[in-house]
């Protein structure tokens, strides 16, 4: 009862990722092609069948010593092969043009779905789905190439034992009893193997993209692991995650190994076996040396027909692994689109103005409560500073605010996000050009290099554009510039985009108190409503309205002459 529920659960998977493309505006296309590539299996099979009897053909005249009948035969033998041929080029044309669209379509749809409810960020705190990139980016292509090639090759074995099996009935009733009872062998020492290859199999997918991650992290962190002296840990850690999928590929070898045995020893035995039932009726004169030719590929056929799940045990395995982490991740991505309805969350309303009411924030597994019952408004072109220790719950605030936590209860009134500008303590630095970074998140906008310039001087960094060579030129910013450019440089963007809310956390904590108390006297200058997160005191004189956050939910006001005097610890 449990393996047939597991097979449920593998089917609605499968059905769930696979169905979208197929009844999506794209299904005609879909279907045409797909409609396509079975006309030309069909054609390709009964040309191959039409093959097996010239070549029965020629070789009884090669053998009665029949030049002129082996002559024609040869013929009808070429001119068949070369249209069987071509029939194969052009449904390997059509069906990778299928594959393709495929995957762009659904690899469009997951990104969507990806980028949708901030459902990127949420999964980084879903444990079960690991890897997302892995799975959007190799799993789908896995995915579509797979699911074509089993069910059309699975189509294409049933119609080629179809034609095949009047071909080995006609010569010999047993031999086809015979096949039948040697695929059905094949199939269960193979379903045997299976059950330890299918678990086995999850886990190599999982632990190669762990491996692939964790090289990946520590080239995008190079420069912090050689400051701390780190390699020798982070060594040990990328060596900790490939033993992890060396661990896995050795336990694969054993049964891979018989399975492969297996598979070929019979693949060669069943030769024999024909042989063996066949040599009586040619030396009985029954039958003729062609109808031999013909019969050795038509028993290997039916044998392929009924042995066809056996061959392909182990590439199903690793099939089923790649549709369970598809369809777990799609599930995801369907649950995170609908609203919790039974949670108690934060609600967020659109109105033009920054207002807390009655909120309480709790971390995202609802175990700690961080700030509860807050209450305030900021009044517009005015400023909030969020003060308190490391941990306290500051930052949790801003999360609130920005809909990234939803856990805990209350009402937060906040304008549109489009028309909030957000400035996290480390600026994201886009792939791409001098002139994206300061553009960010509006990289389309059209902005004159002098008004870019401009926006850069106001910010202290009069001298990039010349230092790194141009507007244009892409470099790994990251590296390139220090974090106090980078913070900078995230000033910059709101400068120059001129939004009428901005929410700064911790963003000019590794500037010097100069350019921080620049960058806030322009921020004043601007009229934009904002909210702060910081430490420092020099922070206190651009904000009117202070709140502490003194951690186990609970907070108070503070006048600026009591802010002043407070001293805390920077998150």
């Amino acid at each position: 009862m449990e393996k047939i529920e597991k097979l449920r659960q593998f089917l609605r998977w499968f059905w769930q990722v696979a169905k979208r493309y197929w009844i999506s505006q794209e299904r005609f296309r879909a279907w045409q092609l797909l409609a396509a590539v079975v006309i030309f299996i069909i054609l390709a099979e009964t040309t191959s069948a039409l093959l097996n009897r010239y070549l029965g053909e020629f070789t009884t005249a090669l053998t009665n010593k029949e030049l002129d009948k082996f002559h024609h035969s040869l013929v009808l033998f070429g001119v068949t092969l070369l249209v069987l041929l071509s029939f194969l080029i052009i449904r390997s044309f059509i069906q990778n043009k299928l594959e393709l669209y495929w995957r762009e379509w659904l690899t469009k749809d997951f990104l969507n779905r990806y980028f949708a409810g901030r459902a990127f960020y949420q999964v980084n705190g879903n444990k079960e789905i690991d890897n997302p990139d892995q799975r959007i980016s190799e799993d789908i292509e896995s995915f579509i190439d797979k699911s074509l090639f089993y069910s059309l090759d699975l189509g294409e074995t049933i119609l080629r034992g179809f034609l095949f099996f009047s071909i080995l009935w006609s010569i010999n009733h047993k031999l086809v009893f015979v096949a039948i009872l040697t695929a059905l062998a094949q199939t269960l020492v193979s379903f045997f193997i299976g059950r330890i290859l299918t678990p086995l199999n999850f886990k190599n997918l999982q632990y190669q993209a762990d491996f692939r991650y964790s090289l990946v992290h520590v080239r995008n962190n190079s420069e912090s692991i050689a400051f701390y002296k780190g390699e020798e840990q982070e060594q040990g850690m990328v060596q900790g995650k490939f033993s992890q999928l060396l661990a896995v590929l050795h336990a694969k070898i054993l049964p891979s190994s018989v399975l492969v045995g297996i598979n070929a020893g019979l693949s060669l035995s069943v030769v024999i076996l024909a042989y063996l039932f066949l040599a009586p009726q040619y030396f009985a004169g029954q039958i003729t040396f062609g109808d031999i030719t013909r019969s050795i590929p038509a028993f290997t056929t039916i044998v392929g027909v009924f042995g066809w799940f056996a061959t392909s045990f182990e590439g199903l395995t690793l099939f089923a692994a790649v549709i369970k982490r598809l369809g777990t991740f799609a599930d995801y991505l369907q649950q995170n689109q609908q609203s919790p309805s039974s949670e108690s969350v934060i609600n967020t309303l659109i109105e033009p103005r920054f207002a807390l009411s009655h909120v309480t924030v709790k971390t995202p597994d609802q175990k700690r409560v961080l700030v509860e019952d807050l209450s305030t408004e900021i009044p517009k072109s005015e400023g909030i500073l969020l003060m308190g220790a490391s941990g306290s719950g500051k930052s949790s605030i801003l999360r609130a605010v920005a809909g990234l936590w939803d856990k805990g209860a209350g009402y937060i009134y906040r304008p549109n996000t489009a028309e909030i500008l957000f400035i996290p303590q480390r600026p994201y630095m886009v792939l791409g050009s001098l002139r994206n970074q300061i553009l960010y998140p509006h990289t389309n906008r059209q902005m004159s290099d002098t008004k870019l310039q401009d926006v850069l001087e106001q910010v202290n960094l009069t001298d990039l554009v010349d230092r790194v060579g141009g507007l244009d030129v892409e470099l790994n910013w990251a590296d390139v510039l220090s974090l106090g450019e980078q913070q900078r440089l995230g000033f910059a963007r709101l400068f120059l985009h001129n939004p009428h809310y901005a929410v700064l956390d911790e963003s000019t904590s590794a500037l010097d108190v100069a350019n921080e108390q620049h960058l806030y006297h322009k921020l004043r200058e601007a009229d934009i409503t904002y909210i702060s997160v910081g430490h420092r005191p020099t922070l206190i004189p651009f904000h009117q309205l202070i709140v502490e956050i003194l951690g186990h939910g609970k907070w108070r006001f503070l006048s600026p002459n009591e802010s002043q005097g407070t001293s805390l610890v920077s998150s």
